[in-house]
């Protein structure tokens, strides 16, 4: 069966320097121990000539571009693959992971290597070594550290020097920008580096940008083509490195180009764009926009630009290049680099609203939840019914919380309640973690745990969004002898941090977007435009509508692009659905991991990283879709949690969900590992003004909370194990729940996520859930009459198979189960 996506179914100064050592450089090599020398040899030399015959057949004999792949946890001699007379040239490696049967994460290295004909010839002579001679003092293998180490052995393909773990290589037929990587070896003319190999380009119509960056030891083209093409130009010339996907930074539309051509490159985009919006609605609560961007001027409608206050014009006027406009931008678009650097088609199909509450003169703290309700009753108003991602990325520094509500964050909270007669519906909002000064992200990433994340980001009910980076290509033309601040994947210099917050709250951020990096060297921080995103301008500054942007404001921007396009698709789904399909589909990267599994990491190293990245990144396409080896089932339900019996509040109810499951398939897999992923999201009404609110459970209405059947638990046993009223005579508890994250952890706030990982056959009969409550102000205070209110949930549970198993089907006999008919 081939594979298919569909809908799912319906169930964040002064300083000192310190050394830093790289992980993989610089490391001693464990060799591998253990193997028959002669057989290994011979295993080496075979894949080695047969990889040097499958790349010779599509070039000459000059050279060859080969793969070594190591073992799983045992690096590679690196050094082997170089020499001085530039016979053996290292290219490129990758560090990639793969898990065994028992869940653990495994590391190995894959090393890309330019070998001409005396490489060759030398290779084949140290196997010979390896297998015949011994080294004279230590008696050991010759060359053992290189032989031994090497797994596998392959031709290098387009896809060997693919530097984009997350992302899948492209389709070969698929024309679009790229990212080229060559060495700066045999460049003749340093104003074209490229001059040696430009005929073979040419000859397969792959065409090249104009601008270049040059680096120490690379120069990075952008080149538009097939794969197929540049695998038959590019990959059969000496000079090819890596390849990475649509990565021109926006340096080249900024920092290298004048006004009048970045006029040439929005114009050309906003030809391109096909504005057809929905219901959908980002609402930007912000510093105003200006309309006169060639790429807002066809997508804002003026009517939907306002401001908080009748004396105040709606126009940007934040600094020079404005704050709302480039946030507008963001919310919109994305960041343009990715956009300029194709000719596709832009599909908008979610409206801009924007709501100017900063005048450059601020307002008093304690009136900023009132201003946030009101200028959410002004967006309702422009347009009423429409289901709404609010964008804030105006917080409040100055505000010591530790975690505990404010006035603005619970006002936050009550918007996204609504009433217990009247529940919100269609709205969710988006919040800035906050940002670090300059000066204190000298000291990243220590500065960023010190610094707290900023009033109203601590609300309950609202995604708070923090900032990772992507963003590794430090212009080193500009900066000679700078670093990179944060590495690839990791937590960006700029966002705040809960680490200093009191335990007894819940962890924020929710979750993060790319929000920019920076360099570093002798003198202080770098600022390089290159690490950050593109966005549009006011035009006010040299009239140019391009401004690089970034931080955690432009993170909150991508989040709330993103929640308008789920909502865009699942347009009838409440909005902690929404939030929660959101926060379902995210993911840790490695380098938040630190390059291990989450089951590798102890306890305080999860809730370290709950408090610096959330849960991690969100995928879209998980977010959206199910497929043949990802089933997701979503459950939308009212649950009554407490109720009055004499004089007493007590809890009420809880559910018990009976869930359709893929049983056979399940069963079919056998101990095939398989991955489940639960979410629980409601929403909270906050009670600010408790006097005992910095507990939080005198904040929260309520809290609700799963647990999931195990594996040969019997159904009867189970529900004794949520409840004692449904407890049998003489009852035993028969089962546990082996959760990677744990209740401890999963347990804060109003939104939980939990992770299990194992064998599919232990999974096929688990196939009960109940999600039951707990304490809340709902029941302890009586007073107030809220123990006959019911409250909605929203479920989210996902079963991910590997997708490398063929004919495997876990979503059609669910469907099948509940009759919803597939269109595949």
């Amino acid at each position: 069966m081939p594979a298919f996506h569909v809908d799912h179914l319906i169930i964040n100064g002064r300083t000192n320097s310190y050394p830093y050592t790289s992980k993989v450089q610089g490391r001693s090599i464990e060799i591998r121990k253990g193997l028959n020398r002669v057989r290994h040899g011979r295993s080496i030399r075979d894949q080695f000539n047969q990889a040097v015959r499958d790349f010779q057949q599509n070039s000459d004999d000059n050279f060859v571009y080969i793969v070594f792949k190591s073992p799983p946890d045992f690096l590679l001699d690196l050094q082997k693959f170089e020499d001085s007379k530039g016979h053996f040239r290292l290219k490129t490696t990758r560090q990639l992971e793969s898990e065994d049967h028992e869940g653990q994460l495994h590391t190995y290295y894959e090393a890309a290597v330019y070998l001409n004909r005396q490489a060759i010839s030398k290779f084949l002579q140290k196997v010979d070594d390896y297998v015949n001679r011994n080294h004279p003092r230590w008696g050991s293998p010759l060359n053992q550290s290189l032989v031994a180490n090497i797994d596998e052995i392959r031709a290098a393909t387009l896809q060997s020097f693919w530097q984009e773990p997350e992302i899948l290589f492209p389709e070969f037929d698929q024309r679009q920008w790229w990212e080229i990587w060559i060495s700066r070896e045999n460049a003749d003319d340093p104003d074209n580096p490229i001059s040696r190999i430009a005929e073979s380009l040419a000859a397969n119509e792959v065409q090249i940008g104009r601008r270049f960056l040059a680096f120490p030891e690379h120069y990075v083209y952008l080149m538009n083509a097939t794969a197929e093409q540049l695998s038959k130009s590019i990959l059969y010339t000496d000079r090819l490195c890596e390849i990475r996907m649509l990565k021109e930074n926006a340096a080249f539309f900024t920092y290298y180009t004048p006004p009048e051509e970045q006029h040439v490159w929005a114009d050309d985009l906003a030809t391109r764009v096909n504005f057809a919006p929905d219901d959908v609605s980002v609402c930007l609560l912000d510093s105003g926009i200006t309309l006169n961007n060639p790429l807002l001027a066809n997508v804002v409608d003026p009517r939907h630009v306002v401001a908080i206050e009748a004396h105040w014009d709606a126009e940007d006027k934040f600094l020079n290049n404005g704050h709302g406009t480039p946030m507008a931008g963001l919310a919109i678009y994305g960041d343009l680099t990715d956009l300029f650097a194709t000719q596709h088609r832009i599909d908008i199909r979610h409206k801009l609203e924007s709501i100017k509450i900063y005048n450059g003169n601020g307002f008093a703290p304690e009136l900023r939840g009132a201003v946030t309700i009101e200028a959410i009753a002004r967006a309702e108003i422009l347009n009423p019914n429409h289901n709404r991602i609010v964008c804030l990325a105006l917080t409040n520094w100055d505000v010591v919380h530790k975690g505990r509500p404010s006035s603005h964050s619970a006002a936050i909270d009550q918007l996204l309640f609504g009433t217990p007669d009247v529940p919100n519906d269609n709205l969710l909002f988006m919040i800035s973690a906050g940002n670090l000064d300059h000066h204190e992200r000298l000291t990243y990433p220590l500065s960023n745990e010190k610094n707290s994340i900023e009033d109203p980001a601590q609300s309950y009910n609202a995604i708070v969004v923090g900032a990772y980076t992507l963003k590794d290509q430090l212009d080193i033309q500009r900066f000679p002898g700078a670093n990179l601040l944060a590495q690839r994947g990791a937590l960006s210099p700029s966002s705040r941090t809960s680490a200093d917050w009191d335990n007894e709250w819940c962890r924020k951020p929710d979750i993060v977007m790319e929000g920019g990096n920076h360099g570093i060297d002798s003198a202080g921080l770098v600022l390089d435009w290159s690490l950050e995103l593109l966005s549009t301008s006011t035009a006010r500054f040299l009239h140019a509508p391009l401004v690089t942007f970034g931080d955690t404001s432009g993170a909150t921007a991508l989040a709330s692009r993103f929640g308008a396009q789920l909502y865009r698709e699942y347009p009838n789904l409440r909005p902690e659905t929404i939030r929660g399909l959101m926060i379902h589909s995210a993911e840790w990267t490695p380098a938040m991991r630190r390059n291990r599994s989450i089951q590798q990491l102890n306890a305080g190293e999860k809730l370290r990283l709950f408090r610096q990245v959330g849960y991690g990144v969100p995928n879209m396409g998980k977010a959206r879709y199910s497929a043949n080896n990802s089933l997701s089932l979503i459950a939308e339900r009212i649950l009554k949690p407490y109720k009055l019996e004499g004089s007493v509040t007590k809890t009420d109810q809880f559910h018990l969900f009976e869930l359709p499951w893929p049983v056979d398939a399940l069963q079919g897999l056998f101990n095939t590992e398989v991955k489940l992923t639960v979410t629980l999201s409601y929403f909270i009404e906050p009670n600010p003004g408790n006097k005992r609110y910095e507990q939080a459970s005198s904040y929260m209405s309520h809290g609700l909370r799963f647990k999931m059947i195990d594996s040969g638990e019997r159904p009867a046993a189970f529900l004794g194990r949520i409840s004692k009223a449904m407890e049998e005579d003489n009852w035993e508890a028969e089962g546990a729940e082996d959760w990677i994250l744990g209740e401890r952890l999963r347990n804060k706030g109003c939104i939980h996520k939990d992770i299990w990982v194992g064998p599919a056959v232990e999974l096929a009969n688990r196939n009960q859930i109940a999600i039951y409550p707990v304490g809340g102000w709902w029941r302890a205070r009586k007073q107030l009459e809220r123990y006959n209110s019911h409250v909605y949930y929203s479920l989210i549970i996902t079963i991910e198979a590997p997708d490398n198993i063929a004919n495997l089907d876990i979503y059609t006999p669910v469907a099948e189960l509940i009759r919803v008919p597939i269109d595949i």
